[in-house]
């Protein structure tokens, strides 16, 4: 199961309730899961850009509220019974899926980052 870009908008309850809802699935199961870093851990070249982004969410009614630090995630899927919880940084993301690309093309850097969980 994937959840992606879903995370900040949802209440850290929300986000322990979804991941306890998962955790119940058959042994074996994989959860993928972006959240967003804090905006203070995010790369200063692109926290003016994620900090514009933030704001247009909230002017537009569907406000970030939950950030977490990779190691807050992981404690919160742990908590909710998955077996395994990993950290895969977006900078892991960008050396894995874009290194070799010849146009410059790179997602940003420490700012949604992804959470593999399993049950």
């Amino acid at each position: 199961m994937v959840s992606t870009g879903v995370s900040m908008y949802l209440t850290r309850e929300a986000n322990a309730a979804t991941l306890r809802e998962v955790a119940a699935f058959a042994p074996g199961s994989t959860f993928a899961m972006t959240f967003l870093l804090p905006l203070e851990l995010a790369d200063p070249d692109v926290r003016p850009g994620l900090e514009m982004t933030e704001k247009g969410a909230r002017a537009s009614g569907t406000p970030f509220i939950s950030f977490f630090t990779p190691p807050e995630i992981q404690a919160l899927a742990r908590e909710a019974g998955f077996e395994e919880a990993r950290h895969v940084s977006a900078a892991d993301l960008t050396r894995r899926y874009f290194s070799n690309r010849t146009d410059g093309l790179r997602p940003p850097g420490n700012a949604e980052e992804l959470l593999i969980a399993n049950t």
